[in-house]
């Protein structure tokens, strides 16, 4: 009997001394992270973007100094090709199989949305998705990646109604839960104007001929036409119009539309096009986060041209380091939510000081851009929706 009390007190002991996690995805060494993005169809350029050069530049400053409190961050990818379906695939096999810690920086309305309920039902975190529909505000696993797309809308209306004094609007929308979210807040913040929207023209997810609903909405001659597309059908859509010299209404592209991405698809038809930018010029900024950023990239991505889709993914990684580190050595998913909600005035160096709390919104800022001589120019200091 003495034996045996003497072997469960040196058992007892050992576990005391080993590690106090038992967390999914997390190790005395490592942490591993993923998501489903799209590596191919309509957002590939994005979604590499915003991960493998985003994310994992990150992840690799952070790693070459050490870690986060000791552990290196390694991801895991999966391609959904812009697919609700195969990222509700993807994303169960990064938690059942790899057993991940967190699901980060995933990309697209409909293949995020499409996973929100699993990763709530499993508490998993749903951490900074490229995307901005509101129904993910206000979820105990879910921490917006951008200015919610109704934050957007009211921006975009307030600005353009109440500074440059236009009153009538047209939209040419994907008809998914992107364009749908968008739409519906456009309408909603036009109504408080007194205001409403005189035509909207819709488009199938995947489809980049637009050429009838330009006709439409030309008929129409609103003085401004909203672009809530992906850059394909966006870059298309300005090419359509200047096809047929369409020059009497102002395009505004949404703000996860308004990238350089866009610009290079449309080439000089993207001229004088005006939107609504989340994100400092990634490559002209002086703000010190983003003269890291370049940096880094060049450091370690010296042939990958800074873009906003990366800075996006850059600036969601620094938000888990951050709260991991806040975290403590003894990483938790219930710990990583606490901490991240603690964050007040955290300067990032690229935005403007974040505070996040209990409603999960990272950000409620946008600026005012216009397309010239092939660049965005900024119009504007930051905007505020509150």
């Amino acid at each position: 009997m003495r034996a045996v009390a003497r072997w469960l007190i040196v058992a007892v002991l050992l576990a005391l001394s080993g590690p106090a996690f038992a967390q999914s995805g997390v190790t005395e060494t490592e942490i591993v992270l993923g998501c489903s993005n799209s590596f191919s169809g309509p957002l590939a350029f994005t979604g590499e973007q915003a991960t493998k050069f985003g994310v994992d530049l990150h992840f690799k400053v952070v790693n070459d100094g050490g870690g986060i409190l000791g552990r290196k961050v390694r991801t895991i990818y999966y391609d959904d090709g812009y697919k609700p379906q195969e990222a509700v695939a993807n994303t169960k096999k990064l938690v059942e199989q790899d057993r991940i810690f967190a699901v980060i920086a995933p990309q697209g309305t409909p293949p995020v949305v499409a996973t929100m309920e699993y990763l709530e039902e499993n508490k998993v975190p749903l951490l900074f998705p490229f995307q901005g529909s509101p129904v993910t505000r206000g979820r105990r696993w879910v921490f917006s990646g951008m200015t919610l797309y109704d934050r957007q809308a009211r921006m975009m209306i307030d600005y353009l109604v109440g500074q440059r004094k236009l009153t009538t609007f047209g939209a040419l929308y994907q008809d998914d839960e992107y364009g749908k979210a968008f739409l519906t807040a456009f309408e909603k913040d036009l109504a408080r104007h007194s205001l409403k929207m005189m035509v909207a023209e819709s488009v199938k997810r995947g489809v980049n001929d637009v050429s009838a609903q330009i006709a439409k909405l030309q008929a129409a001659r609103p003085q401004v036409t909203f672009l809530v597309l992906t850059p394909p059908a966006g870059a298309q859509a300005l090419k359509e119009r200047q096809k047929i010299g369409w020059t009497d209404t102002i395009m505004v592209s949404s703000g996860p539309l308004t990238d350089e991405r866009y610009l290079a698809l449309a080439g000089d038809a993207a001229e004088g096009v005006e939107g609504l930018s989340l994100w400092p010029d990634p490559l002209t900024s002086d703000l010190p986060g983003v003269k890291a950023y370049r940096e880094a990239m060049t450091r370690y991505f010296p042939k990958n041209e800074p873009n906003r889709y990366s800075l996006s993914g850059y600036v969601a990684a620094m938000l888990f380091t951050e709260g991991a580190k806040r975290a403590g050595k003894n990483l938790t998913r219930e710990g990583l939510v606490t901490a991240l909600e603690g964050l007040k005035g955290w300067d990032s160096g690229i935005l403007p000081p974040l505070s996040i709390g209990v409603d999960h919104e990272t950000q409620r800022q946008g600026f005012w851009v216009k397309v010239e001589k092939g660049h965005f120019k900024q119009l504007t200091d930051w905007l505020k929706s509150e």
